[in-house]
């Protein structure tokens, strides 16, 4: 693991300082949206350190490549995980092994959540600590609008990384530590904020 994760950090620098690194860091926030887990927050925070006056420019085409890849993935749940008869498809079976984290038992965990709160709990997916493509393909699933998927997304995510994008201005070098641990509990408390809006709003 260790291995592969320098080499992706390597790569990661190799790609800052060329004019390919927008869009290597919008193919892996797509991809990490919608099929393939990839670090694509460690991956924004180093191409960012190395080119802080793109930081803007990163944060909108990670909120883009994620917004795609989330729209990819939401077709693969509407379009591709039930067969017929309502089972699992060959497909959902072939994810489901080979996606870290997502399993069955998790599947059944979204699938109450989404029960419970609809699509609020997509707003809360940008610090929940799962991949995003376990709330875009359990979108297209359980047949969350497309357009109210399409603009929670967007604004969720792109809070994410323009957020970061900003700290990481403010902070330089420092945002790392700060990503490991401060952020965690900055995304409990803006999770436990917005989950008392969101249970606000549900009672009155």
């Amino acid at each position: 693991m260790n291995k592969w994760r320098n080499i992706f950090k390597n790569r990661s620098i190799q790609w800052a300082d060329s004019k390919w690194g927008v869009w290597v860091l919008f193919l892996c926030a797509f991809a990490d949206a919608s099929f393939l887990p990839l670090p694509t927050p460690m991956l924004f925070l180093t191409v960012t350190l190395i080119n802080p006056k793109k930081a803007y420019k990163y944060a909108l085409f990670a909120t883009m490549g994620t917004l795609i890849g989330g729209i990819g993935g939401y077709s693969i749940g509407h379009f591709a995980w039930h067969n017929a008869d309502g089972e699992f498809t060959g497909f959902a079976q072939f994810l489901f092994n080979n996606i870290p984290g997502f399993t069955e038992t998790m599947y059944d965990k979204i699938q109450i959540l989404f029960t419970k709160w609809d699509f609020w709990i997509l707003l809360l997916s940008a610090s929940i600590p799962l991949p995003y493509k376990v709330f875009s393909i359990s979108s297209g699933i359980f047949d969350i609008n497309v357009f109210v998927f399409i603009i929670t997304t967007f604004i969720s995510h792109g809070l994410r990384f323009f957020l970061l994008a900003f700290l990481t201005l403010k902070l330089g070098p420092q945002i790392k530590k700060f990503f490991q641990i401060r952020l965690r509990t900055l995304a409990i408390a803006t999770s436990a904020g917005i989950g008392i809006i969101i249970l606000a709003i549900r009672i009155f």
